[in-house]
């Protein structure tokens, strides 16, 4: 339509800041409060003491369920705090920053012939998240990576900054190993290193029956061995190739020293796709594609070997689809009897398995977190996934019956990966744990430092107000729908100016019905651009924005024609005085804008008003065309209305869920909160209070009201921002670092006022509203997601 067209502010390019962190999967998109990137120690020291919110730590953001970020944390992204400190080629020991990746170390140890004694098989991990977790890879003879870890530096909750190791702070070294960013902010560490060596590569078709003896017999004691692994062939887990690399002075044949970056991975890619096809594509990979992948001697340097890029993984889309980890470590002399206990889970739930790979890992009886109490086989599994919420169903009920077969071998599950584990089965699986987070709590009382996992299974927060949320119906709310309803709200606004304008006995005719059409898609088209980049889509509140927006621009059109025709011609009727029927339309938009503040609009009565307006007899002096016009008018208008509410209530009825009638909102106060029939306590402890707040315009004049009493907001609906709009003078402007003003928009009917729209902290809400007060401007609304 020409009207749309000619609508909406299409040069505003404004938009919020990304705060989302996700993972690799692209399966756990979380909205932290701020991301910063330290490169100094002082950074961090700053970051942790110039704030009280929760913090969080990532590096390369390969953890898959959660680990690296938590809702509205400080988000301390550690990618660009990545020197090496100190290189000690006597002593084959590196001290490094945390954020460096495998892969720039090795470029910078190859040189000097030496290589990382225990990482991960892909080298694009940062050193300190797999400190943080504790990894370890296919070296034989060693275990996790906390053997080859010398000393760590980290920065506690407090902003202290504390040096560990075997000698010094023990429980400390202990705990954050492995301790998946919940101790402290690891800023330094030392690791030993290994000298780099020639590796020729020998492989074996094992039967599954005859793997440990031959692994027992081959591989373990053999202290030639560097490398090892053995790929456990899917569906049917009947034979495994198994892959050595072997220290040796034969000539090289691959002589590139470090895997380059930026390498064509287009074959792994369609091999992957073809594996992943299902029975077949496995059959093919078994039987055609890794025969003739290992039909040739390999002689390859260590680093070589150990340099390898994940982006051979990395598929072209996760949308749909996605391909995701597990790891299950089984003691050593139990993988016989928990390989068929697997496949029966995988075949009950159709798991589609790409690869399993068998490593070895010797016990770690440091870590707190030990996942290897006892000598263990490690199962790598590589699994692909649908990413809807069926198939994310699916993947935590087989995972929890897998929890069950993993226990009953007495084994445990690696926890970089989706948290499914009931609190039971992590308890038994990790029987520290209690040990760790009491330590936890010594050094981080307030819990500060917190992920998706640790929430999950940290008792000292488990009895937190805050954890009711997770049992109730529509606590939280998706934070971008704090922008996108100010078109939606601007509906209910312009309803309001329009009664105003009535009974100020301006001519209806006047009222700029095409500048309010451009005023909606103008607060359209920012509300889209303010949340593209920061949040996920959210097409399904836009599309309803965009059917209201053509169904109020088709009414306005409609009005801007008949008032600038009929409606000027039978105004020259008028006589100066108002029938008692055009008092009555001016009561039933008045009634009708002051309806639609607290309810849905398709729930107002409008036949009533048709009645009404039609049996009221003119006691007053006015023109009779004007009276019977205006009348005519009002009951096309509400006719119309109330058909179009019926079939939008009954839509509206028939394809949603019962509507969410409250927000929920997380605060602290010195005094008692006075409660009435919009407000209540739905929870509270000490002085923390969980407030249940009626919707919409309720909202807005229930939290207006608590600027009254000494309250502190920390959450509303989950979330630690809101938008907030105000009327004010034309040349009014509120200088704050810590509120954003979007944009201005305008009153259409009033020149001489405006509409700003600010997005602030929850946090600063309360005394917002008090200095609005104080400056005598009204808060319009509090948008309430």
């Amino acid at each position: 339509m020409i009207i749309i067209k000619t609508a909406g502010d299409p040069e505003f390019h404004k938009v919020l800041e990304n705060k989302t962190v996700n993972d690799i999967t692209q399966l756990n998109p979380i909205q932290v409060g701020a991301v910063i990137q330290p490169t100094k120690i002082e950074d961090v020291i700053n970051a942790i003491q110039t704030t009280t919110r929760p913090i969080s730590v990532g590096g390369g953001r390969f953890s898959m369920g959660g680990q690296v970020a938590f809702d509205n944390s400080l988000h301390l992204d550690m990618r660009q705090f990545n020197k090496v400190l100190q290189l000690d080629t006597e002593k084959k020991q590196v001290t490094v920053q945390p954020g460096i990746t495998w892969r720039d170390l090795q470029k910078y140890i190859d040189p000097h012939d030496l290589s990382i004694k225990i990482m991960q098989t892909y080298a694009n991990f940062t050193v300190g998240g797999s400190i943080s977790v504790n990894c370890h890879g296919r070296y034989i003879g060693h275990g996790p990576i906390i053997s080859s870890v010398l000393n760590i530096k980290l920065i506690t909750a407090d902003g202290n900054l504390i040096n560990a190791n075997r000698a010094e702070n023990t429980d400390i070294f202990n705990a954050a190993i492995g301790g998946y960013g919940g101790i402290g902010v690891i800023v330094e560490t030392t690791l030993q290193l290994e000298e780099n060596v020639k590796v020729e590569r020998q492989t074996n078709l094992v039967e599954v029956q005859d793997y440990l003896t031959f692994f027992k017999e081959n591989i373990r004691n053999n202290k030639k061995v560097i490398f090892q692994n053995g790929d456990l062939y899917p569906p049917h887990f009947d034979l495994i190739k198994n892959i050595a690399w072997v220290e040796t002075d034969k000539a090289l044949t691959d002589t590139v020293r470090v895997t380059p970056t930026g390498l064509d991975y287009s074959f792994e890619h369609r091999l992957l796709k073809v594996v992943a096809w299902g029975d077949f594509g496995k059959w093919i990979r078994r039987n055609i594609f890794d025969p003739y992948l290992y039909r040739n001697d390999v002689v390859t340097w260590r680093n070589r070997e150990a340099s390898y890029d994940v982006n051979e993984l990395e598929p072209k889309s996760r949308k749909e689809s996605t391909y995701v980890l597990q790891e299950y470590f089984i003691p050593i002399n139990n993988i016989e009897s928990f390989i068929p206990k697997m496949k029966a889970v995988y075949d009950q739930f159709d798991v589609n398995v790409i690869n399993v790979s068998l490593r070895h890992a010797y016990p770690d009886k440091e870590s707190m977190l030990s996942w290897a109490p006892e000598e263990v086989i490690a199962f790598v599994i590589y699994y692909k996934q649908g990413t809807n919420k069926e198939a994310k169903e699916n993947v935590k009920q087989w995972t929890m019956a897998m929890t069950d077969a993993i226990l009953s071998e007495g084994g445990t599950w690696y926890l970089p990966y989706q948290p499914q584990a009931s609190v039971d089965q992590f308890n038994t699986g990790y029987p520290n744990a209690n040990a760790y987070f009491t330590l936890k709590d010594s050094i981080d009382p307030q819990q500060r430092f917190n992920n998706k996992l640790l929430d999950k299974y940290n008792p000292y927060i488990a009895e937190r107000i805050e954890k009711e949320g997770k049992t109730i119906n529509g606590y939280y709310r998706n934070e971008e729908q704090t922008i996108l309803t100010v078109p939606e709200w601007y509906l209910v606004f312009n309803p309001k100016e329009y009664s105003d304008y009535l009974e100020s006995g301006a001519n209806p005719s006047d009222f700029p019905f095409y500048a309010s059409i451009d005023e909606y898609w103008s607060l359209y088209d920012r509300s889209l651009m303010l949340v593209s980049d920061a949040y996920p889509p959210n097409d399904e509140y836009i599309t309803m924005l965009q059917v209201i927006g053509v169904s109020v621009t088709l009414e306005y059109t409609i009005k801007i024609f008949y008032e600038n025709t009929m409606g000027r011609l039978f105004s020259f009727f008028h006589n100066g005085t108002n029938s008692d029927e055009e008092d009555i339309i001016n009561q039933a938009n008045r009634t009708y804008s002051d309806f639609i503040y607290d309810t849905a609009w398709y729930e107002f009565e409008f036949l009533p008003w048709i009645s009404k307006v039609w049996s009221t007899s003119n006691t007053k002096e006015s023109n009779w065309l004007r009276k019977v016009e205006r009348k005519t008018l009002f009951t096309f208008e509400f006719l119309f209305k109330a058909g179009y509410g019926q079939l939008i209530g009954w839509a509206a009825n028939s394809t949603y869920e019962e509507p969410v009638t409250d927000i929920y909102v997380l605060a602290t106060s010195s005094t008692e909160i006075p409660m009435n029939n919009e407000l209540k306590v739905y929870s509270k402890k000490d002085s923390t209070y969980l407030l249940s707040i009626k919707r919409w315009g309720a909202f807005t004049t229930n939290l207006i009201a608590l600027a009254d009493q000494e309250v502190q907001i920390h959450r509303i609906g989950g979330n630690d921002e809101i938008l907030v709009s105000i009327i004010a003078p034309k040349n009014f402007s509120l200088q704050s670092n810590k509120i954003n003003v979007l944009y201005e928009s305008n009153i259409v009917t009033d020149n001489s006022a405006k509409r700003l729209i600010y997005f602030m902290p929850v946090s600063e809400l309360i005394p917002f509203i008090r200095s609005m007060k104080t400056e005598g401007l009204e808060i319009e609304h509090i948008y309430d997601y």
